[in-house]
């Protein structure tokens, strides 16, 4: 399926009965995970309508339209989910990849190039003007069925030109995403790491030590509120 999703095919009411299975349940702040069957494609829903509270919601709405925007800008990258519309402002629809948590698969199952890969992916997201901001979480890197990486959940993403801070948080956001390629390279590849990537990991620019400073309180304070159910 390459085409978008008509809202007539896929809407809040016929969601049940399209799903095939729930990947992940709500929990908390963490939107549900839905696969569904749309014209024998399986497309994986992205959906924080659900458990949580009204603030969850709310906040829900704002996350769908910045991970929306950031999927449009990377449409037709490689190792990056397609994009295919929205059910509502709650909800997002991308492509389903069969794929595995990299640290759940067996090193002799990736890729001989994986890493130099997932390299590449990278530097693609920053050349559209994307970074992750979130890729030291290692579970947001995956592999799928050829052994190639995958990236997702751009919740955390910033993207250039959407406002003055964004410019500002850019820098930082993309040396957190190095910072996720190497960490990884050295628990899988030690060996590969060189002596400036190590240095790179270890070490953190007093502008980033203070946003990370402020971005944590903050990150818990969201999730406490929004998971509070009220």
């Amino acid at each position: 399926m390459s085409r978008m999703i008509d809202q007539t095919e896929l809407s809040r009411e016929s969601l049940e009965e399209l799903t095939v299975h729930i990947a992940r349940p709500a929990q908390a702040a963490r939107p549900a995970l839905r696969v569904v069957q749309v014209d024998q494609c399986e497309l994986v829903i992205k959906d924080y309508a659900t458990g949580g509270s009204y603030f969850k919601r709310l906040m829900g709405r704002y996350l769908v339209a910045r991970e929306k925007a950031a999927y449009q800008r990377l449409q037709g990258l490689a190792g990056i989910p397609k994009y295919y519309g929205t059910v509502d402002s709650y909800a997002l629809v991308l492509q389903r990849i069969k794929a595995y948590p990299v640290l759940e698969v067996a090193a002799q199952r990736l890729a001989d190039n994986f890493l130099e890969g997932l390299a590449d992916l990278v530097t693609g997201l920053h050349r559209r003007g994307v970074a992750h901001g979130d890729l030291e979480k290692l579970n947001n890197i995956l592999v799928d069925q050829d052994g190639q990486a995958v990236l997702v959940d751009f919740t955390a993403s910033i993207m250039t030109g959407s406002n003055p801070l964004a410019t500002v948080l850019f820098p930082l956001l993309c040396d957190n995403d190095w910072r996720g390629v190497y960490k990884l390279t050295k628990q899988i590849a030690p060996h590969l790491l060189t002596a400036e990537q190590e240095e790179f990991l270890n070490h953190r620019s007093p502008m980033e030590r203070l946003f990370r400073r402020y971005r944590e309180p903050v990150r818990s304070f969201i999730k406490r509120w929004a998971g509070s159910g009220q």
